[in-house]
């Protein structure tokens, strides 16, 4: 009996850590995906500052200072783990409760509009196109 214990729990202690290092191996894929992403925005917010430079270079100052925090953020994402990260967070969420909760609705909301597109999509597609026939309404 005490050796049929002992096989089970190998046996699930080996497929937690299988598991365990599967679900690690997704969150750092899409970890470096989303500091990709965060870079991409950063450059696009560095060329807007750009744009804007000549004609409003307090706002493209402004927007140069978030492009280089957001890059920040990018690079953090790129160097830390996946634990590290959610420690920053729930730090940064005590510290800055009203940024945290600003920033939690703002992906709230776009993560809605993702949804709602990608469930109107294929809604959209299984409905066949009206048929136009030209001569039909002529006597």
């Amino acid at each position: 009996m005490e050796d049929i214990k002992q096989q089970t729990s190998s046996a699930a202690r080996a497929v937690g850590e299988a598991v365990g290092r599967k679900a690690e191996e997704v969150a750092d894929r899409s970890r470096q995906a989303g500091a990709d992403t965060v870079s991409r925005a950063a450059k696009t917010a560095g060329a807007v500052a750009d744009t804007v430079a000549a004609d409003v270079p307090a706002v493209a100052e402004y927007v140069r200072g978030a492009a280089e925090k957001i890059e920040r953020l990018a690079g953090d994402l790129r160097e830390k783990k996946v634990g590290e990260l959610l420690s920053s967070a729930a730090e940064f969420g005590r510290s800055q409760p009203v940024a945290m909760l600003a920033g939690a609705a703002l992906v709230g909301f776009a993560l809605s509009r993702v949804i709602k597109a990608g469930v109107a999509a294929p809604a959209a597609a299984k409905e066949p196109a009206p048929q136009y026939e030209p001569m039909k309404d002529l006597p």
